[in-house]
């Protein structure tokens, strides 16, 4: 009786802090759905990219290409002629639609490779599992952290000692939508796992590019989220059938 109690509360928790957030969605079959298609273009300065010193493993890490004479080069602003990249697009207030793909979960799996997480940018739902996986013959201890005003939250701290170790759990974001990767023996180490509510997203290409697609005709906020840059939105009406052409400008 008391391991039963036990676990209702934790399962209320998981609810009450915001774990199944895409619960509300239910996934239909959609006919003559329509399209949004873009770009995403960066009109400022770039800024420089933040050196970092190779402390540990220069003989695994130093195989990157941004390695350079004992450095690492880590550039948060990506920017290939104008086209930004390491964008996320996502729909805002889309309850019913096409179901997740079947290779979502590719979305949330990290790999290290030459001590670089990759992808640098994932998404994955909200109390749903995310996995790390080591493919570097030294230890990486990857942490993911959610910043809450002036706090920081982990959310795990897990060492993987040998190379093809990983591990897979579910992470439940407390407040906002983006949970923070890195790792604590390579302070070059970073990306960002996003948490959408329903399938209805892109992530932005080399080129800047993205299309968001079978989406069920009605009214939406398009949204834009750059780990450094911030968030952009716009509302936009869709037809079925139709194609409609969206820039978002940084």
């Amino acid at each position: 009786m008391k391991e039963k109690n036990i676990l209702l509360v934790f399962i209320l928790i998981t609810l009450l802090l915001g774990g199944g957030s895409a619960a509300a969605y239910n996934a239909i079959l959609i006919d003559h759905g329509a399209t949004v298609r873009g770009y995403v273009t960066y009109t400022g300065v770039v800024p420089e990219s933040d050196i970092y010193y190779m402390q540990k493993n220069p003989r695994v890490c130093g195989q990157a290409r941004d390695a350079k004479d004992g450095t690492r080069s880590v550039s948060m602003v990506r920017v290939d002629e104008r086209m930004l990249k390491d964008v996320v697009l996502y729909l805002d207030g889309v309850t019913a639609g096409k179901p997740f793909s079947k290779d979502f979960s590719d979305f949330s799996t990290f790999r290290s490779r030459w001590c670089t997480w990759e992808p640098r940018i994932g998404v994955f739902v909200n109390g749903e599992p995310i996995t790390i996986v080591n493919l570097d013959s030294v230890v990486h201890n990857p942490i993911g952290y959610e910043t809450i005003g002036r706090a920081r939250l982990n959310h795990f701290n897990v060492p993987l000692h040998m190379e093809e170790s990983q591990f897979h759990m579910p992470v439940v974001l407390r407040k906002g939508k983006v949970l923070k990767l890195e790792c604590l023996q390579h302070q070059f180490m970073h990306s960002w796992i996003f948490a959408v509510d329903n399938p209805y997203f892109a992530i932005a290409g080399d080129h800047g590019d993205f299309r968001i697609g079978d989406i069920p005709p009605g009214n939406y906020s398009l949204n834009a989220w750059h780990p450094t840059l911030g968030h952009k939105s716009k509302s936009v009406t869709v037809v079925a059938n139709q194609t409609l052409e969206v820039t978002f400008e940084f």
